[in-house]
């Protein structure tokens, strides 16, 4: 069906078709060329692609490395909390009625409540330093993963935990052999959602205290009205975002190879 749709295309839109990294240049080449133009007709409200990259060259290693590199620090250390700790309380709780009866509550209701609700708390109890990063990282990511977990756990085939048992698999064997296995999914659609929300909460985290990081640049330069390096961390962001998601997704490859066989046609 695919390969009708595509053939009854005009030959240069069947070469774009067939090629995703060309039809992401060419529409990447409009959206600069547009901006491009319009941000020169209209410098009081925007930017433009040139001015923005001439800004990136000036502030990069003298800003925008070191309020990075201060973002990704406590961005690390709590989403490498989160994950683990997500993995296993989704775990447990799917897998135990009393931790599921005493936990679910709290999870949702901490799920739904906004992050930004919890900074002014968070800062009371933790600064505005290191510390305020991770717990809003961790906050903000865990969440996701455990009820991520939690679903995949619960819907595992029943047919397969019965073949467990019956080649006399005790409960840790099952765990380890098929409800493990049949989670990851879950888990890694979780991981994904948990960084968003954690990368998220961290900027907001830095523009509300007014610390250091991505975040304080931002609040810095709007304040100051210099559109074209407001941009910038903007656009860091965009591509920490990309990489990060990338790596996650070349994860889950890896953790999951049996899923690349049954992808392929």
């Amino acid at each position: 069906m695919q390969a009708f749709a595509t053939s009854r295309l005009p030959s240069s839109m069947r070469a774009i078709a067939r090629s995703p990294n060309t039809a992401r240049l060419v529409s990447l080449s409009v959206v600069l060329a547009v901006w491009e133009f319009y941000g020169r007709q209209y410098p009081l409200f925007t930017s433009y692609p040139s001015e923005i990259a001439q800004a990136f060259v000036d502030t990069f290693s003298s800003e925008v490395l070191p309020a990075l590199l201060t973002t990704l620090h406590g961005f690390a250390v709590g989403f490498a909390i989160a994950a683990p700790l997500g993995v296993a309380l989704g775990l447990l709780t799917a897998r135990s009625e009393v931790f599921d009866t005493i936990l679910t509550p709290y999870i949702n209701a901490l799920y739904v409540t906004p992050r930004v609700t919890l900074i002014p708390l968070l800062v009371l109890w933790f600064g505005i330093g290191f510390e305020l990063r991770v717990a809003i990282v961790v906050m903000s990511a865990i969440f996701p993963v455990i009820i991520n977990v939690y679903t995949g756990a619960r819907v595992i085939d029943h047919e397969l935990m019965d073949v467990g048992r019956a080649f006399v698999a005790n409960r840790w064997q099952l765990l380890r052999t098929i409800v493990v296995p049949g989670s990851l999914p879950y888990a890694f659609t979780g991981l994904r959602l948990g960084l968003a929300r954690a990368l998220t909460g961290i900027v907001v985290a830095e523009m509300s205290a007014a610390i250091a990081g991505l975040g304080r640049l931002l609040i810095t330069k709007g304040r100051a009205l210099q559109t074209d390096q407001l941009f910038v961390p903007i656009i860091v962001l965009g591509l920490l975002a990309i990489v990060l998601t990338a790596g996650l997704v070349a994860l889950q490859r890896r953790a999951m190879p049996w899923q690349q066989e049954a992808d392929r046609p």
